[in-house]
Order: C-alpha cells, then structure tokens, then sequence
C-alpha cells in the first residue's frame, strides 16, 4: 500500500471530512473509495462512488461480524 500526502484548501478538506462522517467512513476510506471511483471506466460519476461506498460499508458490516443492532425488522421497514 503506498500512503500518499496532499495538500488541499481547508474548504475542500472540510466538505471531504464531512462527507466522510455523513456515510461513516474513516477519511482515508473514503478517499480511497472516491479514487477507484474516479478511476473506473466512465469514472467519477455519482453511480461509481456511490458502488464503492457501499462496498467499503458492507465490507466493515460483514468484518464486524454482520451486527444486527438497531436493525429493523421488514415488518418495520413496510409499516403503513
């Protein structure tokens, strides 16, 4: 793995470190899952980032042992 530094405006810094919180990622995660995105063929698009998103997600979610805790069950997720 190769670790790499940048520097960027503190505004853009800011609005990745919030992004990254609003989906519950560690910044480096996140940044790593908006570069595959960017790198995929017809990278960049919302689409991309939002595949490898959910995959760092599911990927700490099934690490963690697939947790239930503040689950809802169908019947919740379908009430009417």
């Amino acid at each position: 793995m190769t670790v790499l530094t940048v520097s960027v405006d503190d505004g853009l810094a800011a609005k990745v470190q919030e992004e990254a919180q609003r989906h519950a990622m560690p910044l480096d995660e996140y940044v790593a899952a908006v570069l595959r995105a960017s790198q995929a063929p017809g990278g960049g698009n919302r689409e991309e980032l939002a595949l490898e998103v959910a995959r760092g997600s599911f990927q700490r979610w099934d690490e963690a042992g697939r947790p239930e805790d503040g689950a809802m069950s169908m019947a919740e997720v379908f009430r009417r």
